[in-house]
């Protein structure tokens, strides 16, 4: 039974809504932050969780005043806001990785890692995720280490970077137009609810994973990208246009991506809300 979790990047969008998700079912919920991350909305959940800077001497200190059966590893950095390599590489590679080694050395059972699909050489950030994964698996003789594949996740109150968010917050304003590529690419989004009762429902069921096991997340399901901008378009009741083909596809687009989603549906997790419904929701929830 997992009783006491440590948690990275729980000040983000998708470390926050878990914690939201599990604040009140007796778990010990330690968080490992960095110096300048905003604590307000989780100290505001509750008075019980306890704090530990990022840094070695942190881990040290969270390792040592408590038995952590379980780390999630939410924290990451796309490199979306003009992050160095370095930077991404740190938050993606360095980081999780000092972690993980740190657990093993404190015996911790479990470690559950937030992934991508991306592939591997699509940009700095899915490569250092790739990176971690293969040291998730070196190290899963001595921790049983479980890797969420997670495909494009969004939701309401999601970072403006997100391209969903983006999409929504241009045609909201309806701004005159917006160059995109043809569209064509097929990709899977999930609704942030779905996603977060996935991770529950791995943990439900943590004590049936051994070793190292990637585990696809995503609604299994595809949408061209036309597609999705097309029902942000006629949900948000936007008079913006749309110049697909405007933009050249990146050389290492992504042409599709689609999550298997039978080990989820294995263990009784399926997805709740449709493209449509969810869409909707992030839509109507939308502040200009």
């Amino acid at each position: 039974m997992v009783r006491t979790i440590l948690i990275t990047g729980a000040t983000g969008y998708l470390g926050l809504k878990f914690v939201q998700s599990i604040i009140q079912e007796g778990y010990t919920i330690c968080v490992l932050k960095r110096d300048s991350s905003n604590i307000s909305n989780l100290k505001a959940l509750s008075d019980n969780i306890k704090f530990y800077p990022s840094d070695d001497a942190g881990i040290d200190s969270a390792f040592k005043e408590n038995n952590v059966d379980l780390i999630i590893h939410f924290a990451t950095l796309y490199g979306r806001k003009g992050e160095n390599i370095f930077e991404i590489k740190e938050a993606n590679l360095d980081f999780p990785l000092r972690l993980l080694h740190a657990a093993v050395g404190n015996k911790v059972k479990y470690f559950l890692n937030t992934g991508t699909s991306l592939p591997y050489l699509t940009n700095h950030y899915s490569l250092f995720k790739s990176q971690f994964s293969e040291w998730l698996n070196y190290f899963s003789s001595q921790i049983v280490t479980i890797n969420l594949l997670l495909e494009h996740f969004y939701g309401p109150d999601d970072d403006d970077s997100k391209f969903v968010t983006a999409m929504i917050g241009k045609m909201k304003k309806n701004v005159p137009d917006i160059e995109l590529t043809a569209g064509t690419q097929l990709r899977d989004f999930i609704f942030i609810d779905d996603v977060i009762s996935a991770y529950r429902c791995v943990i439900g069921n943590i004590s049936l994973f051994s070793g190292f096991t990637d585990v696809p997340l995503g609604s299994g399901e595809t949408v061209s990208i036309r597609n999705l901008v097309e029902i942000i378009k006629e949900s948000s009741k936007s008079q913006t246009r749309l110049l697909f083909g405007s933009i050249p596809m990146r050389k290492t687009e992504l042409l599709c991506s689609n999550a298997d989603i039978s080990i989820l549906q294995n263990l009784g997790w399926t997805p709740k809300f449709s493209l449509n419904e969810g869409i909707k929701k992030t839509i109507d929830s939308y502040k200009l």
